[in-house]
């Protein structure tokens, strides 16, 4: 089973493979915390430490609200539209 590093907690969480990243909303609030789950406010707004290429590719809906909130790069992600296949390391944006 994939492990997602919240490295604001320090808490590891396995989640099986190919999950959303939004079944983290169950385990660790408040570390990360989710909105609309459909890439439309950008509540749930990460940055990806280690392990990007674990991450299911940008759909059009994350890249346009990642360009609206002017942080479309390579390790910014929304975790709502993230399916995980390998081990991440994650922290949440700052308000």
């Amino acid at each position: 089973m994939p492990t997602v590093k919240l490295l604001k907690s320090g808490i590891d969480v396995s989640l099986a493979e190919n999950s959303s990243l939004c079944e983290l909303d169950y385990v660790v609030q408040p570390d990360l915390m989710f909105g609309c789950r459909s890439a439309a406010c950008g509540t749930c707004a990460i940055r990806v430490v280690e392990g990007l290429d674990n991450l299911s590719p940008k759909n059009e809906a994350e890249e346009h609200l990642l360009d609206t909130l002017c942080i479309n790069d390579e390790t910014h992600r929304l975790a709502c539209q993230c399916k995980l296949s390998g081990d991440v390391a994650i922290e949440a944006l700052e308000d």
